[in-house]
């Protein structure tokens, strides 16, 4: 059977990113970013709350993960900081931004994708100022936040736009996107002590003739990955052992952002798109999609402990 692409909210994002399954909570969480806004999507009534968290100055919230053991705390990246959004999942006004730790200050840069690894480590990395057509910029970096939320350590620097990042299911293994790659990398993996080793790449877009920017990634329960392509109207499963394209499916929208895995049963692909920069008559960017019928499933969004 066919996979099924269906618009499940069909609000028209600037920049949706970063879609993360809460599944004790049966809710997907996502952000805007140039919004300064993160949603809340629950599949069983169909419903979306959406906060603005700085309404004054529009500050770019590049992802949002739930703290673990809390309802209404979340991970933020918030420009260049790590923050501690409190919000109740309902209200249209934060109760409370409290700043962990900046990054890079005196830049322009802001956080991009972020993702807690398989024992709650956040990892989060940065872009510079893009826009299509212009020179690349690497003034972005890596980073893991330490378990306290009081310092940030560096793991990879001269990245261009920090983008998907996933774990392999033994955990010896952390995939990682830098865009302008155009390529998924891969790094041994210390699970305890959150160290990376022996970068390499594993899977290269043009080689395979894969059109668009890699961005957000996610990983089924086979370890293969999925990789979302900006400007490429698709997503990508790909097999990082022997770095070849397994399949595409096409989505109604050019700009393909991030995916992730949620659902009942976790086999469904919820896949955040944007509307930025668009030129094309295309009337469904920046919509919010699911996609079923994919004949495998993955894993939940794993929280950040701190």
């Amino acid at each position: 059977m066919a996979p099924n692409v269906e618009i499940v909210c069909d609000e028209k994002l600037d920049l949706g990113e970063g879609p993360h399954w809460d599944h004790k909570g049966g809710v997907l969480y996502y952000v805007d970013i140039f919004e300064s806004s993160v949603f809340k999507y629950d599949p069983s009534t169909k419903k979306v709350n959406r906060v603005v968290v700085d309404k004054q100055n529009k500050t770019p919230v590049g992802f949002v993960i739930p703290v673990a053991d809390t309802n209404n705390k979340f991970v933020i990246g918030y420009r260049n900081e790590l923050a501690i959004l409190t919000w109740d999942g309902i209200s249209p006004d934060p109760t409370n931004v409290e700043v962990l730790v900046g990054v890079e200050p005196g830049t322009t840069n802001r956080f991009n994708d972020g993702k807690a690894d398989p024992r709650g480590r956040l990892w989060a990395g940065t872009k510079a100022k893009y826009h299509p057509g212009e020179p690349e910029v690497r003034s972005g970096a890596l980073y893991s936040l330490s378990k306290d939320g009081k310092t940030v350590k560096v793991h990879a620097t001269d990245i261009g736009i920090s983008n998907g990042l996933a774990w392999s299911s033994d955990f010896k293994t952390f995939y990682y996107i830098d865009s302008f790659n155009r390529a998924v990398d891969a790094f041994d993996y210390d699970i305890d002590s959150g160290e990376t080793t022996n970068r390499r790449t594993v899977f290269d877009l043009i080689k395979n003739n894969v059109e668009g920017f890699p961005d957000g990634m996610t990983i089924d329960v086979e370890d293969k990955l999925w990789v979302a392509t900006f400007g490429g109207s698709a997503i990508h499963r790909v097999d990082p052992v022997t770095g070849s394209l397994l399949q595409s499916v096409s989505l109604p929208a050019a700009k393909i952002t991030s995916v992730a895995w949620g659902g009942p049963k976790l086999d469904e692909l919820y896949v955040t798109s944007a509307s930025r920069f668009d030129t094309e008559e295309n009337r469904h960017a920046g919509r919010l999609f699911k996609v079923t019928g994919l004949g495998t499933s993955g894993g939940p969004g794993v929280p950040v402990k701190l």
